[in-house]
């Protein structure tokens, strides 16, 4: 301080310049400490995460491997069947499933080593079997090397558009399109409109593309196995897409200047996912949750995980029996190895027999099968996993 002539003490003025500088300073040890406190949490919080997802990655492995033995047991049964006319066998109750489904009672019985009666014998080529819509594709069953895909037909085009689409490369084979038109056709008597089609059939290149293209994504955390490994969980692998058979098609709502909301939250969708089983038309992945809380998590059996209104056309028999016994694709055709004679009632009217087939080599160029004489209809298909599936129709 200073003294001047009449003896007034006068402090000096503080520097706001250094206040300034020391404000700053402490800000930013503040932001520093933030940081750091929120760099350790994050850490925490990642740590956690990685080790939970490799939790689920290891019980996912461990169902992997348990449902291979599943098979591979299933297989061997089916292989080493016994004659059906073998004498010194005691006779066992055979069981029996049934389940009300919209305004009817669906039964199943297991015809146990029965065989079809009054039938004749029908030849079929393996095209027309890979064509069946019974080929089971997922992670860990792939498109056959010689499927066809020269019969798939534009959705868009051969509804003349009355189908909404995405594009006009939105494709399905003529089996699958029929159904998701009679469908759709249904919906609209029922008051239900404006379903769009966002994709259909996908090629190989293009799911190549994607899953390359999701590999280089994941290239800066990951490498080498592990690297194609955490891929695979967001896109499947080229050659193991459902896209790929040409039979399956993902959904979505869409009308000029309004918001429909989402697919499965909304009456459409709704309307859509409950009655798609009336048309051979089956949803494909369910997951815990989704399509709805009522429906049982198909993961464990699917390997999908993902939130896909994606639907797969397998057949109005296959359909029914997977719904009346909430069935995914996977588990349907286990069902079949391990019962391969059913019969499908309705409302105590038999309306299907459903028989399966072992086949030993599949890479012959015709098959014989047998058709019954009193069918009104017949589907027949490979199923991906040893066997031809029949389906007579009443």
């Amino acid at each position: 301080m200073r003294i001047n002539s009449n003896d007034s003490v006068h402090k000096f003025k503080k520097d706001p310049y250094r206040i300034l500088l020391r404000v700053t300073a402490i800000l930013a040890a503040a932001v520093v400490l933030c940081y750091g406190a929120y760099y350790l949490c994050n850490q925490a919080i990642g740590k956690d995460i990685v080790a939970k997802r490799n939790m689920i990655d290891q019980q996912n492995e461990q169902a992997e491997i348990q449902y291979n033995a599943d098979l591979n047991e299933r297989r061997n049964s089916q292989n080493a069947f016994s004659d059906p006319m073998g004498e010194g066998e005691e006779a066992v109750d055979l069981p029996v499933w049934e389940r009300t489904l919209a305004e009817g009672t669906w039964r199943v019985e297991d015809m146990g080593k029965l065989v079809p009666e009054n039938t004749r014998d029908v030849t079929l080529s393996r095209g027309d079997l890979l064509l069946g819509g019974m080929v089971l594709i997922n992670p860990w069953h792939s498109v056959p090397g010689d499927y066809n895909y020269d019969s798939l037909i534009s959705v868009g085009s051969t509804s003349g558009y009355k189908i909404q689409v995405d594009s006009s490369s939105v494709k399905l084979f003529p089996a699958a399109y029929e159904a998701l038109n009679n469908l759709i056709t249904e919906a609209e008597s029922a008051g239900y409109d404006s379903y769009l089609v966002r994709e259909g059939y996908r090629s190989n290149a293009e799911q190549t593309e994607m899953f390359e293209n999701k590999m280089a994504d994941l290239s800066d955390k990951y490498s080498g196995d592990i690297l194609i490994a955490q891929a695979k969980k967001e896109v499947n692998y080229p050659g193991t897409s459902e896209y790929e058979t040409g039979f399956a098609f993902r959904m979505d709502l869409y009308k000029s200047g309004e918001n429909l909301g989402k697919f499965s939250e909304s009456d459409r969708g709704k309307w859509f996912i409950e009655n798609a089983w009336k048309h051979g038309i089956i949803f494909r992945f369910p997951v815990d949750g989704f399509p709805n809380p009522s429906w049982e998590s198909k993961t464990y059996k699917t390997g999908i995980t993902s939130r896909m209104n994606l639907f797969r056309y397998v057949g109005k028999p296959h359909a029914a029996v997977m719904r009346a016994m909430d069935y995914c694709l996977e588990e349907y055709v286990e069902f079949l190895m391990d019962h391969p004679y059913i019969r499908v009632y309705e409302d105590g009217s038999l309306r299907y027999e459903i028989y399966r087939i072992p086949c030993e080599d599949e890479f012959q160029d015709s098959f014989t099968v047998p058709m019954t004489n009193t069918a009104v209809g017949f589907q027949a298909s490979f199923d991906n996993m040893g066997g031809i599936v029949l389906a007579y129709i009443y």
